[in-house]
């Protein structure tokens, strides 16, 4: 059974005390991959396998038999890690026998606590906030970047140890989303526009330059091009999402590239001695952690309104007010969510969006409290 890269007091209670931990401590900092060699009196491999016995089936009546077997760790670890009790069948002995595992029942307390805390905290800025609650249709993962023994880790909020998407992240897919509708390229631009719309003085040394802004430069900042300083930061900030997990554990994904000898480099007789990608090479299997479908993720936006109203005090001819209030809420909030609506059904969130990962849908059930009014959603069609 693996155990945990952990001081010996960690586990005088019990082998598996990060049954215990939540989902982040047990892949991050108790990740229990390392293996025990039961040869030699369980002690550590301080490998990524475990010597265990594997049941031989006995022939014409004689009685089966137990043989070493040297088993892979890092699905088991990860399985752990995800809040589930792995199954590995009769017929496998590790040195441990795996526990009964409660997953997140322990922590989705603390989730709801986390969530509830936004959600006072949003109460206090109800009229310069936007909220809106999505689930997932796919699996969720993001962080796959970060170091990990597994060769693709997962983003944690720390102390909690809980899943979550930062807001830098949200902020870069619903500017994207806005970015595709201002171009046209989905038919109807809901209010986004590209073309200069306001214009702001700025002093650069004794200088003082005029420049001019777009409504999306005014709402998520002026990104300057190549030779200019005037960056000019937007009146929106994206806070951190943490996800109301569906069920009572993480899910384990696999990937399987059967071209790895290509993307490393790596000559080997089994593929020919090729370096160049075909279709014999060997697969390998890698393990990763996702959220599962059907878990909420509920998105906050604040907005800077008098930050907003200075980016906007000198509006060019046909330019939109933002603040202006229609249908109960300001522009801003209706051009949001429009963006948000085009990035849970054509971009995703988090990493692997490209295979369909991180795709949502609007949660109807629960609408705002905010003056979020529900919108008539079209499904847009790409201009060809």
């Amino acid at each position: 059974m693996p155990i945990a890269a952990v001081p010996k007091y960690l586990r005088e209670t019990s082998e598996q005390f990060y049954l215990e931990a939540p989902p982040g401590h047990r892949f991050t900092l108790y990740f229990p991959v390392w293996g025990l060699d039961a040869k030699r009196g369980a002690t550590p491999t301080w490998k990524r396998e475990e010597v265990a016995l594997q049941r031989k089936k006995g022939h014409k009546g004689k009685p089966d038999t137990w043989e070493d077997k040297k088993v892979d760790n890092k699905l088991w670890a990860c399985t752990v890690s995800a809040g589930k009790k792995p199954d590995e069948g009769p017929d496998l002995k590790r040195h441990i026998e795996p526990k009964n595992d409660e997953g997140q029942k322990k922590w989705k307390e603390l989730f709801e606590s986390l969530s509830k805390s936004q959600n006072k905290l949003a109460e206090q800025a109800a009229s310069s906030i936007y909220t809106i609650s999505a689930l997932a249709t796919a699996p969720f993962t993001t962080g796959l970047g970060n170091e990990h023994p597994l060769e693709n880790g997962f983003a944690f909020l720390w102390p909690y140890g809980l899943p979550y998407l930062p807001g830098s992240g949200v902020k870069g897919v619903v500017r994207r989303a806005a970015q595709e509708l201002a171009e046209g390229l989905w038919g109807d631009t809901h209010g986004w526009s590209l073309e200069p719309g306001y214009e702001i003085e700025v002093k650069s040394g004794k200088e003082r330059t005029r420049i001019q802004l777009s409504v999306l430069d005014v709402l998520f900042g002026r990104e300057p091009p190549s030779g200019d300083s005037n960056a000019v930061r937007g009146a929106l900030s994206f806070w951190d999402v943490i996800p109301l997990i569906a069920g009572d554990s993480l899910m384990v994904e696999v990937m399987t590239p059967h071209q790895s000898h290509y993307y490393q480099q790596n000559t080997d007789p089994k593929t020919g001695n090729s370096t160049t990608p075909h279709d014999s090479g060997q697969p390998k299997p890698i393990f990763f952690l996702t959220v599962p479908p059907g878990s909420e993720f509920k998105f906050y936006v604040v907005c800077d309104t008098a930050h907003l109203k200075r980016l906007t005090a000198h509006k060019l001819d046909g330019a939109p007010d933002l603040l202006a209030t229609s249908d109960g809420r300001p522009l801003w909030q209706q051009l949001l969510q429009t963006a948000f609506e085009h990035a849970f059904e054509w971009l995703g969130f988090g990493a692997k969006t490209a295979l369909g990962y991180g795709a949502m849908t609007k949660n109807q059930t629960k609408q705002s409290k905010f003056g979020n009014r529900p919108h008539s959603n079209t499904n847009p069609t790409p201009k060809r």
